[in-house]
């Protein structure tokens, strides 16, 4: 079920404006006080002796006690529950034909099944799951409760006179006559609440999709640096596949840069060359020539054998040849410095023709931090999905909000809420926002007509002094960890342990969120105790200091109440639990309350402007 109007008269610690506060799915901030809200939702759903004096105190002379609460039911129905604690309950379902609320109930028994079966009322172990007081916080607890406000015994009702009796039943008629009145104004109003929540049912997409865009923006902003560097370099495929071109070139430059250092080395171990006059082959020519030349002196005056001496041409052109080889490799060796030099400076060019064509590259690698293609692919390929979301979000978003549909939801929502401010002004003006139902001020008015037309009754006795009952509430066990696990087993099913396994990543992520990551992870040590992880240290919940233990506790609850909402139409109750954190923590727990309260409703009695900024709806208070 969920809470659509809360109803209150002379409830301390409830005073909603106009008598009455509207209420919506989601996070609700309700500026009331926690405990006080908490007894009025008992007092209307799980009724008990003594509920009135628990609201207001039994002072004399009190004004009238009323309340109500008007719920959307699982069962997809209306209901209206009414209670005047002077005159009993009733639990009313809307009738769409007859445009009125019709009675279902008034026996208590009856009213509670109904509530139960039909409306969707959660059992006793879920409540509590769905509830975080303040008293529940560990430093809270420990202290006895203040002592039972004693109560006197109910003093019999003694008939009216006449005058009383027609001073009455003016009064019940008019009053009867303004229940008539803001009954139907109570039916267009509750009309409108359903046609509102209908509404807001339509548009809940939309606020889902305004999510996705923030959360798709929010990426593309923290790829702002891959964002610049994708602005600079422009068309950034061109840019790498010149850079891939330059990098070839570079590696085909160097390769024969090295080949032809290679070389060098290689005829530089082949050291210099050797002169003629080591070599053996200089040295035969020289004596062959010389020695043709003597022979030729010596045979001169033989016709035949002086032209030996001939043999000393090719013999000096040999050791010619030979000695000119010597010069050639000389001159090789001498040409070798320069062909180094030439080498480096082809080196030095490859690199400046290199560093030139991929410079942009090389700055966009240094600027992310990154030292190959393969890693700038990937961040310019996350800034373009990032991107491509965002774009697609903004697109389903634009698309839902030019829809027909979507704008008759918007045009629906400002004509309700128009004509809602005007029911609940009307509203407030007929009856201050709350009266009691027809049906039981004709009941009065037929008891009291029938009392007056009765012969008078005799005086009762007088009753002995009543002695009150002052019971004192037992002292709180300090340690709230194994009531909160064993009804969390009992709502959720299953045992305390796995119902700790359960919830322990997201409650541990609610710790640290809490705690400034000071505290991480918790857990059930053997002995059933919780323990959390401060560091490296583990330490029993019972041994943290009084903050620490009350932001374990926290943590622990929340992560139990999501799970509970997560079924959906359920509702929560949250006191002013977050009051002594820092602005900046009380503004992180509205957050996630906002979170957590998605699937179903959650209200935080708070005045809180930290958790305002987050809330989905405000209830607005008495002056």
């Amino acid at each position: 079920m969920l809470l659509l109007e809360i109803a209150a008269q002379g409830v301390k610690g409830v005073s909603p404006s106009g008598g009455s506060a509207r209420l919506r799915p989601g996070y609700n901030l309700v500026p009331f006080d926690g405990a006080s809200l908490r007894r009025l939702l008992e007092a209307l759903f799980r009724p008990a002796p003594g509920d009135a004096e628990a609201l207001c105190g039994s002072a004399p002379g009190r004004g009238a006690l009323r309340a109500g609460a008007t719920v959307l039911g699982d069962d997809g129905g209306t209901w209206r529950l009414v209670r005047d604690f002077a005159a009993g309950f009733q639990l009313q379902r809307l009738d769409p034909q007859r445009r009125a609320f019709a009675l279902v109930a008034q026996e208590p028994a009856a009213v509670a099944r109904a509530l139960a079966e039909r409306v969707g009322l959660p059992g006793p172990a879920e409540a509590r799951l769905l509830t975080l007081a303040l008293s529940d916080l560990p430093s809270r607890r420990g202290a006895p409760a203040p002592a039972a406000v004693p109560a006197a015994a109910p003093a019999p009702r003694r008939a009216l006179d006449p005058a009383q009796a027609s001073r009455r039943l003016a009064e019940l008629r008019a009053e009867l006559a303004r229940a008539e009145r803001a009954e139907k104004l109570q039916y267009q109003l509750d009309g409108l609440q359903s046609r509102l929540f209908k509404a807001e049912e339509a548009l809940r997409e939309g606020a889902r999709l305004r999510d996705a865009v923030a959360a798709a923006e929010a990426q593309v902003a923290g790829n702002a640096p891959a964002a610049a560097v994708a602005e600079k370099l422009g068309d950034v495929e061109a840019k790498l596949a010149a850079h891939g071109r330059a990098t070839a070139r570079r590696d085909e430059g160097l390769a024969k840069v090295e080949a032809d250092r290679a070389a060098l080395a290689d005829a530089e171990a082949v050291g210099a060359p050797r002169p003629p006059w080591a070599d053996p082959r200089w040295w035969a020519g020289v004596v062959v020539g010389l020695g043709a030349v003597a022979a030729g002196i010596a045979l001169r005056r033989s016709a035949e054998l002086r032209y030996l001496a001939l043999l000393d041409i090719p013999a000096f052109g040999w050791a010619a040849w030979v000695a000119l080889g010597w010069v050639q490799a000389l001159e090789g060796r001498g040409r070798l410095g320069r062909r180094r030099q030439l080498v480096d400076e082809h080196e030095h060019k490859v690199q400046e023709a290199f560093e030139r064509e991929s410079a942009e590259v090389r700055e966009a690698l240094a600027a992310l931090g990154v030292s190959g293609l393969g890693e700038l692919r990937d961040a310019l390929q996350r800034l373009a999905d990032a991107r491509g979301a965002a774009e697609a979000a903004r697109a389903r978003l634009a698309e839902l909000e030019s829809s027909e549909a979507t704008r008759s939801a918007e045009q629906e929502r400002a004509a309700v809420e128009s004509e809602l401010r005007g029911v609940e002004h009307a509203l407030t003006e007929v009856a201050g926002g709350f009266v009691r139902d027809p049906r039981s001020i004709e009941m009065e008015i037929s008891r009291i007509e029938a009392e007056a037309a009765a012969p008078a009754a005799p005086a009762p006795a007088p009753a002995g002094a009543a002695t009150p009952a002052t019971a004192t509430a037992a002292p709180e066990a300090a340690d709230p960890f194994p009531e909160v696990l064993a009804c969390a087993a009992a709502a959720l099913g299953g045992s305390p342990e796995a119902a700790v396994e359960a919830i322990r990543p997201r409650g541990s992520q609610l710790l640290a969120a809490l705690s400034g990551g000071r505290l991480g992870a918790f857990a059930l040590d053997r002995g059933g105790r919780v323990v959390a992880q401060a560091g490296t240290r583990v330490t029993p919940a019972d041994q943290l200091p009084a903050l620490d233990r009350d932001l374990l506790f926290l943590s622990v609850k929340l992560a139990f109440l999501e799970r509970a909402l997560a079924g959906g139409r359920r509702v929560a109750l949250v006191d002013d639990v977050f009051a002594p954190l820092p602005e900046a923590a009380r503004r992180l727990a509205g957050r996630l309350l906002k979170q957590l309260a998605r699937p179903g409703q959650l209200l935080h009695a708070t005045n809180d402007p930290a958790c305002r900024e987050a809330a989905d709806h405000v209830a607005q208070a008495a002056p």
